[in-house]
């Protein structure tokens, strides 16, 4: 994996650690992807329209569009 911070092109973010919406639902449905991380196996809540993320626990960055997965660089 190459290591860098640079973020990709197009909608993205940070992955949540919980959907919050999904109380508001009804029957509890979530209008959230949930994207398991490979790197530490936490549980991201992403909008399906997004084309990259990075981890909420540790920083890995996917790009969904790529199918690249890049480890964050610590400082």
């Amino acid at each position: 994996m190459e290591k860098t911070d640079k973020q990709p092109d197009g909608p993205g973010g940070v992955g949540k650690e919980k959907d919050d919406a999904a109380g508001a639902e009804v029957a509890g449905r979530s209008k959230l992807l949930l994207w398991t991380c490979f790197n530490d196996g936490a549980g991201n809540y992403i909008s399906p329209d997004w084309e990259w993320f990075s981890c909420w626990k540790c920083g890995t960055l996917y790009n969904l569009k790529t199918g690249d997965v890049t480890a964050r660089t610590w400082p």
